[in-house]
């Protein structure tokens, strides 16, 4: 589902060559605006993306509600789904019905690999990685806590918007792009791609979710029990069911 958010952030960021050549920085921020389409549909429909899972299953673990092996598990399961599902989309929905092997697409794919994954250092794309999950998971979490459809996607929105206008570097994001430069040719390697993208996003997005998780946790998530205030808040329950009626009081 997120790929559907990529490639439509492609098509828009990739068919305006001439507004990239005079202003940048409006075609970043357009294309941004359209990729959080991906992540609105998997989280109103409750699919598992690696990214919030980043967050969600060490919350889970810390509050003793799963078992610690469950994170390496649904990780690895995740991981992998998510990697099937970008290259089946990469490889039949944008390359081979046609859609991104002419350019300007063409072009703007391979030129982008370029940018994003042959240019920048290790360590700047791990700490791209850990800006983009922060504002991933600051999305979900704000999703998890509306109410109304509107209100998780407008919740949602915004930070994705963010950090797809930033340039932050996404694992499951990168999934769908960087390997869909490489089946158009460009002078990005699989092997590079793995050492140097895969894997320093991966170690950067983790980072990025605990930086949410962990606090929420502590801020949100905590024992009611400390301090005397969930029995606080059992007795004043219990005193007001327990409350005789205004008749009661009158007899």
């Amino acid at each position: 589902m997120l790929s559907f958010g990529g490639l439509f952030d492609l098509i828009i960021s990739g068919g305006s060559p001439g507004l990239t050549a005079s202003n940048p920085g409006i075609v970043k921020v357009l294309g941004g605006f359209v990729f959080p389409v991906g992540l609105v549909m998997i989280v109103l429909q409750g699919l598992d993306l690696l990214t919030s899972n980043l967050m969600i299953f060490p919350m889970a673990v810390l509050k003793g509600a799963i078992p610690w092996w469950s994170i390496p598990v649904n990780w690895t399961v995740v991981f992998f789904g998510n990697l099937v599902g970008s290259l089946f989309f990469a490889a039949i929905l944008s390359k081979y019905d046609g859609l991104m092997v002419s350019d300007p697409y063409a072009s703007y794919v391979r030129a982008f690999a370029i940018t994003k994954a042959i240019t920048p250092g290790w360590y700047q794309i791990f700490l791209r990685g850990i800006g983009c999950n922060w504002l991933v998971c600051i999305a979900v979490w704000q999703g998890l806590g509306a109410k109304e459809t509107y209100s998780k996607i407008i919740a949602i929105w915004f930070p994705i918007w963010v950090f797809v206008a930033c340039g932050f570097d996404h694992v499951v994001a990168n999934m769908f792009s960087l390997p869909l430069s490489i089946m158009l040719h460009s002078e990005l390697s699989t092997d590079l791609y793995i050492r140097k993208s895969l894997i320093a996003s991966l170690i950067g997005n983790i980072i990025g979710g605990l930086f949410v998780g962990l606090p929420a946790v502590y801020f949100y998530l905590g024992d009611w029990h400390a301090g005397g205030m969930r029995d606080a808040e059992e007795a004043r329950i219990e005193r007001k069911t327990s409350e005789p009626s205004s008749s009661e009081k009158t007899a």
